[in-house]
């Protein structure tokens, strides 16, 4: 028996255009399981996995539509999902006691609209103050759900090193009177400590109302991002040689070295620094208070990484996987502690 390699070409093939029976219930029923799995597959993977186990080619749009299908049958409405927000602040505020979960709405012609979402389990808030260095990291990163919103963290460093996330937050865009918010929420959980250091990437709505909330903590701005706003202006191996350096230096001596072999070179590119990377990004003004040296915000976007496959899921499902995440972290920890001697 031989098999044809090729196409049909006959008249009733060419006639149908699509393939009836793989109908958005059926790419639903098929692609359940893989979105149990891996909640970030897009339609396009979808579709290619569909050829490859059941020989179909499916149009992208019905594969889409299909996937949609599926992730309301597993994770359910997205409407509902933010009533259940609520529902979800009630649950945590019970079963644990003074965390801080708060749910911030607008009316729009006479309906109530979400507008913004804060959560800090008790444990991460305690676990920061008594147990962490004052050091924090935040950033945001675009959340991939129906709902195009972004989730906003402060994630710190323990005595190990290790992430410690401490908060998290979700609103539409990143706007000042959005960080604001988020900033003001966080001050009430943590209050002020001793020492406090804040790392954040360049943006300036955020720059802006870290200072306006936290006035006394010390503000550093992540160099990989003043590194690469910098490099869209200025160019040059004396930049190459200098920038990083400079930005590791330990003593005020070795960065002014650097400084000034840059300041000779191109003094137009020091004056754009000191005008607009105004924040802490060399080793040599840290404060010793804190006891960490980073020079980026790679703290934040570990945190990014560790929770980008479930960015896709509705609002009150993301934020009941981000305290099992931290609950299953927190008990490894808990098992490597009490191992250790004294």
């Amino acid at each position: 028996m031989k098999k044809n390699p090729y196409a049909h070409q006959c008249s009733s093939t060419r006639r149908k255009k699509k393939v009836k029976n793989a109908t958005k219930h059926w790419v639903c029923a098929k692609v359940k399981d893989w979105l149990i799995e891996d909640g970030s597959l897009g339609a396009m993977e979808l579709k290619k996995k569909l050829k490859e186990h059941y020989k179909v080619s499916v149009h992208y749009k019905r594969v889409w539509m299909g996937k949609e299908l599926a992730l309301r049958h597993i994770y359910g409405d997205w409407d509902n999902s933010f009533d259940n927000l609520y529902r979800f602040k009630a649950q945590v505020e019970s079963t644990c006691p003074n965390s801080v979960v708060v749910i911030d709405h607008h009316t729009i012609n006479g309906k109530i609209r979400f507008k913004s979402f804060f959560f800090a389990l008790k444990p991460c808030i305690d676990g920061f103050i008594s147990g962490c260095r004052p050091y924090l990291a935040i950033d945001s990163t675009f959340l991939t759900g129906k709902f195009k919103g972004q989730l906003a963290s402060a994630s710190a460093v323990d005595g190990h090193n290790w992430l410690f996330p401490v908060c998290f937050g979700v609103f539409d865009s990143e706007t000042n009177d959005n960080w604001k918010w988020f900033m003001e929420r966080f001050r009430e959980a943590i209050g002020s400590p001793r020492g406090l250091t804040i790392c954040t990437d360049a943006g300036q709505a955020m720059m802006s109302r870290v200072g306006d909330v936290f006035p006394e903590a010390e503000h550093r701005e992540c160099m990989f991002h003043l590194v690469s706003n910098f490099k869209k202006k200025f160019h040059g191996k004396v930049f190459d040689d200098h920038l990083w350096a400079a930005a590791y230096s330990w003593n005020p001596y070795l960065f002014e070295k650097h400084w000034a072999a840059m300041e000779a070179a191109k003094p137009s590119a020091t004056n754009y620094l000191r005008k607009w990377h105004t924040r802490l990004w060399t080793r040599s003004q840290f404060s010793t208070i804190s006891k960490v040296d980073y020079v980026t915000n790679n703290l934040a976007e570990s945190f990014n990484n560790w929770i980008k496959h479930h960015k896709s899921l509705n609002l009150d499902d993301l934020m009941d996987k981000l305290r099992q995440m931290l609950m299953i972290k927190w008990n490894q920890r808990r098992k490597i502690a009490m191992k250790l001697d004294g």
